[in-house]
């Protein structure tokens, strides 16, 4: 999205466009990295991101004041299901929440679906999405997460699935929480409430993981309203 290029520009940094996907823009900071000794800061390319993401679920655990019962997050890297997973088995370890582990659910949008695919078929790992993913939501356009594996082991050891959602779905379910509750997510969040007729039988408390707000996509929303 144009928004986020220009915060990279705004924090004065240096911005790099690459024909292709996401996936294409990764192995540009790669080689980038390689050429320059830079920090590679890609996802899973370091350790941050997930402990990061696992903090937000420690917070989530503690307003809870237990663990959930059911998880259902969006996936495009797959960094919050592996995170959930990881602040999960640490919190029982260590005898802060007794119960079940939740049941966690991924979520991606039938335009990009690589690991939702692998998971249908048993794969261990996911194949690269063919063409290019003209999601709406732009997280998710992630044709060959690196970490598809981890993605499908936390997902399958807890019992989950990993389903696809339409756009349109997407869509639906930002303008069902504005109007019902008040709250603008991204397309990206609205993925789990889009999902959550399709995961009946759900063990309380369940939770949905919303990974941003609505700002950057107002222009995309309008579109697709319009249409």
């Amino acid at each position: 999205p144009e928004q986020n290029k220009t915060e990279v520009r705004l924090a004065g940094a240096e911005l790099v466009e690459v024909d292709g996907t996401l996936a294409d823009a990764a192995a540009r900071a790669r080689e980038i990295a390689r050429e320059t000794g830079a920090f590679l800061a890609s996802t899973f390319a370091e350790p941050y991101r997930v402990e990061g993401k696992k903090s937000a679920w420690l917070e989530c655990f503690d307003q809870l004041d237990g663990l959930p019962g059911t998880v259902v997050t969006s996936v495009g890297g797959g960094v919050a299901a592996v995170a959930c997973a990881k602040a999960v088995e640490e919190v029982r370890a260590l005898g802060w929440f007794d119960g079940e582990p939740p049941v966690i659910h991924g979520v991606q949008p039938e335009l990009c679906a690589p690991i939702v695919r692998a998971f249908e078929t048993g794969a261990a790992t996911a194949d690269a999405w063919e063409g290019e993913p003209a999601t709406i939501a732009a997280g998710l356009r992630v044709p060959a997460p690196s970490e598809a594996d981890l993605v499908l082991k936390a997902v399958r050891e807890s019992g989950g699935s990993m389903v696809a959602v339409s756009d349109q779905a997407i869509v639906d379910a930002v303008r069902d929480l504005a109007s019902s509750d008040g709250i603008l997510v991204c397309p990206e969040g609205a993925t789990t409430l889009a999902a959550l007729p399709r995961l009946g039988g759900l063990r309380g408390p369940v939770v949905l993981y919303n990974t941003g707000a609505a700002g950057k996509y107002l222009g995309a929303f309008d579109a697709m309203i319009g249409r």
